[in-house]
């Protein structure tokens, strides 16, 4: 008997091209690719992964048309060259083994091009919006685009056409082509970044041209057979930029060389009061762009459609399927999760599937590291694990793990899995650790899912797990472990000024549990998450909300990352007053003295809660008291002992230890 998503899992044909369901990978390049552009073994192993799981379509994301000349990912794909064939062939081939497709997105990222050696072209001689901030901030001229001449914009349509006949000619089915996101053909699309005055700028018929003449030389290279995928912004969720209706009256006329459009909403290298919009974090609603889909539904004729953009799981997807808004729906950050999603739901085990919580920890691709995921350690390691598993012991030990937080369950879990003897002691009355706490705002709820997966398979796994006990010397001495793991965390820093212990001053995550109750008038010291996040609650829920924090606004967004532009637009939009350079000095009963730093001025801040939020240390007394309590090389420290601050680290080096144990 198949599952209960019918709609997920009904096939359909395009062009003779079976997808056997509705489900497809969207597009990523993961960052493992090499330099020279062509597929390494551990990116085809990476991708290999998703169609094993299920999924009907995997597609290789930003593949460029030119590398040498408009490269805007470390490690992205090059099109323009036949040695890229031979292992595009091969994986292929191996998606093939599980009646999956793969794609690849075709891209020239024209002025958003940013890797040295790149040289900007574009349809007008415009930097980027994120470039100009740039080069302001750095004191610098913005680097120089150039305006494409005819016989560039001819050399690049046949680019385009160039590479997807080396996709067909490596056996691809299925391609994709950028339109979207203001790379190239999207710059030409949008009056923000097309000023020409000429057959390829100025009216909409214009600005869409550029795009057809690349459609058409593609259609005429790799003929009718293929299947070609557009990927469009559904507007440029920008002031004078492409509009949503724009943009459907551009897909119509694309529609005569396109038979699946692909809808999803941004702005590459946009200001950054814009990239606040644009965020997918689990702060923001799942599902975010139906409406920008339903206007495409609603005017295209043949053309079959893509939803896109924070579907979490299948239920989503079902959701979309059945009320016709698409007939396919696109997941990228939920395979990393867990790449068996597909296959967990056609058996109706959607209790079994290990959650996305959209916390952006795979957003570390774009500093330049491998590809990764919070709660999945086995992502990016295809290779070391193909079967998505550790490998049992020849050795089983005896394996002590302290503390039951995200690091702690993660090591405790797979040390089992390995056939240790694995016994985890927790000092509260529940696993869980500081996922309890960041789960309690209403906004990050999806926290939760993954502490409801993984606790359960802690409990299951034959680990004996002992509640209510904090481990020391002597019960290390009691259970004799071989291996110990420090795993105990951190604890909340109390800054060391006058009256930071009164009685109305109390921890951010106590007011966001209810453990304390703020009055209406809240000072809240610090703004990183912590502090940034119970801002914005309090603020929504009526209370007067003052954050000060000693480091400059550019300091503090920096340490916050990809996770600063959604925090940055909710604490405006609710209200929250931010005081930067500003160091508290005293805490009194009804008030605050600070000192800007910038002025050396001195004030004072009334007041009748005070919330803290200055960060976590190590517990380190505790780790020097126990890593001599065994064999010192047979003692390892995880989690936030480590590096403090994120799930995916705490899962992550939980799992490391574990796994080599």
């Amino acid at each position: 008997m198949g599952s209960d998503y019918i709609n997920c899992f009904a096939p359909i044909t395009i062009k003779g091209v079976e997808f056997k369901n509705r489900i497809v990978v969207t597009p990523n390049i993961a960052g493992w690719g090499s330099r020279e552009g062509v597929l390494t073994q551990e990116q085809s192993a990476y991708f290999e992964r998703f169609a094993r799981g299920g999924a009907a379509l995997v597609t290789l994301g930003n593949c460029s048309v030119n590398m040498d000349e408009s490269s805007d990912e470390i490690h992205q794909l090059d099109l323009s060259r036949d040695k890229v064939i031979f292992g595009l062939n091969v994986l292929r081939e191996r998606c093939a083994r599980y009646n999956s497709h793969l794609s690849a997105q075709i891209n020239y990222a024209g002025r958003n091009g940013w890797y040295p050696g790149s040289v900007h072209y574009a349809p007008s001689a415009l930097p980027t919006f994120s470039e100009m901030e740039n080069a302001e901030r750095e004191g610098r001229y913005p680097k120089r685009v150039y305006e494409m001449d005819y016989d560039k914009l001819h050399e690049l349509i046949e680019g385009y056409a160039n590479a997807a006949l080396r996709l067909k000619r490596a056996g691809f089915k299925v391609l994709m082509l950028h339109c979207a996101h203001n790379n190239l053909i999207g710059q030409f699309f949008s009056p923000i970044s097309n000023f020409r005055s000429d057959q390829y700028g100025g009216s909409l018929e214009n600005r869409a041209r550029f795009g057809i003449e690349v459609l058409r030389a593609i259609r005429q290279k790799v003929g009718d057979g293929m299947v070609i995928d557009a990927r469009m912004s559904g507007e440029d969720v920008m002031p004078g930029g492409l509009q949503a209706s724009e943009a459907v009256v551009i897909a119509q006329m694309l529609e005569p060389y396109v038979d699946i459009f692909t809808i999803s909403c941004a702005f590459h290298m946009a200001p950054s009061y814009v990239q606040e919009k644009m965020s997918l974090a689990m702060y923001t609603p799942q599902l975010p762009l139906l409406e920008y889909t339903k206007q495409f539904r609603a005017a295209l004729k043949h053309s079959k459609l893509t939803f896109t953009t924070s579907v979490v799981n299948l239920d989503n997807a079902e959701f979309v399927l059945e009320n016709d808004m698409a007939d396919f729906v696109g997941m990228f950050r939920p395979f990393l999760a867990d790449p068996d999603i597909v296959s967990k739901y056609s058996r109706d085990r959607p209790g079994d599937v290990n959650p996305c919580i959209r916390c952006e920890w795979h957003g570390r691709f774009f500093t330049h590291l491998p590809m990764g995921c919070a709660v999945n350690p086995y992502c990016g390691r295809e290779l070391e694990y193909p079967e998505g598993r550790v490998p049992k012991t020849d050795c089983p030990k005896k394996v002590m793990v302290v503390g039951g937080g995200p690091a702690g369950m993660q090591a405790a879990w797979t040390a089992a899995q390995r056939g240790h003897d694995v016994v985890l002691y927790e000092k509260n009355g529940e696993l869980g650790g500081n996922l309890l706490k960041a789960s309690c705002l209403p906004f990050k709820r999806e926290i939760e899912k993954f502490t409801g997966y993984i606790v359960p398979r802690v409990t299951d796994s034959g680990a004996r797990i002992v509640l209510g006990a904090e481990a020391d010397e002597t019960t290390v001495d009691a259970e004799r472990p071989d291996v110990l793991i420090l795993a105990f965390g951190c604890e909340d820093i109390r800054p060391d000024i006058p009256g930071a212990d009164l009685g109305h001053v109390h921890f951010a995550h106590e007011a966001d549990s209810g453990a304390a109750v703020p009055g209406k008038n809240v000072v809240i010291i610090g703004a990183g998450h912590v502090g940034t996040e119970s801002a914005v609650q309090l603020a929504r829920d009526g209370h007067n909300v003052v954050v000060l924090e000693a480091d400059p606004v550019g300091v503090c967004m920096a340490k916050k990352g990809s996770l600063a532009a959604p925090l940055g637009a909710m604490s405006r939009e609710a209200g929250v007053d931010f005081r930067y350079e500003c160091a508290a000095e005293e805490i009194r009963p009804e008030s605050v003295v600070y000192r800007d730093r910038a002025s050396g001025r001195v004030s004072e801040l009334p007041c009748d809660t005070v919330l803290l939020a200055v960060g976590l240390r190590p517990r380190r007394e505790l780790v020097g008291r126990l890593r001599h309590a065994i064999a010192e090389c047979d003692v390892y420290l995880v989690g936030d002992l480590t590096e403090t601050g994120t799930i995916g680290h705490a899962v992550n080096s939980g799992f490391d230890i574990a796994a080599h144990i």
